[in-house]
């Protein structure tokens, strides 16, 4: 039988993706398909894409790619990207599972855009997002969208996570091909996001910068 899940009780949502909470674990979640996603692929995009096989779970196969390319090569501190548990069938469609990163409180983490918002941000998260910045250009994992809000901080574990923006936007694509490519797009995003971090900090009222 399909996991039921309501709109209205959507946690968040992106352009691809809405997230729900597991409605038999505590400690995981559901990404489904958006139909704001599946409107977009009928309308905006070629007719050869959208005749693909899997027309509007690409995004899955790039994420979960990435999963399998972080285990696969046993890559080191892997704990800073959200970890995938598997597939799921649901009344919106396939879902995926992922787990939870939750605060003392059971609470799920905060986002580095509340951090910074809600004048939470310290040095503490500047140390973090260096490792995670540094991890990220080490690794040759796929990171196509760095932002504020698809990064949560770990306080249980004091790191940050990467919960969305995995993946290359295409497959096949040059950056799972070429890792010095790659590295270098990596350095783009790691870049933009420091940008990013610094004028939020700004926006906020912080001296301190990233």
């Amino acid at each position: 039988m399909d996991m039921q899940l309501r709109l209205d009780q959507a946690i968040a949502k992106g352009n691809e993706k809405l997230v729900f909470p597991h409605p038999e674990s505590d400690d995981l979640l559901i990404k489904v398909i958006s139909d704001q996603f599946r409107r977009t692929m009928d309308y905006k995009f070629s007719i050869s894409t959208r005749l693909r096989r899997l027309t509007y779970y690409w995004p899955y196969i790039k994420e979960v790619s990435e999963h399998i390319y972080l285990r696969e090569g046993k890559v080191k501190d892997m704990h800073y990207v959200q970890e995938f548990k598997g597939f799921v069938d649901t009344n919106l469609g396939l879902g995926i599972t992922v787990r939870a990163v939750k605060k003392h409180t059971g609470e799920l983490a905060d986002t580095l855009h509340k951090l910074i918002t809600s004048q939470e941000f310290n040095q503490k998260h500047i140390d973090g997002l260096i490792d995670l910045l540094e991890w990220l250009e080490q690794t040759f994992i796929v990171v196509r969208d760095l932002r504020t809000v698809n990064i949560v901080w770990d306080e249980i574990n004091s790191h940050f996570v990467v919960i969305d923006g995995i993946g290359s936007r295409r497959l096949p694509s040059l950056r799972t091909i070429s890792r010095l490519y790659n590295q270098r797009a990596n350095r783009r995003c790691t870049a933009k996001l420091r940008r990013l971090v610094n004028k939020e900090l700004k926006k906020s009222g912080y001296e301190l910068l990233f």
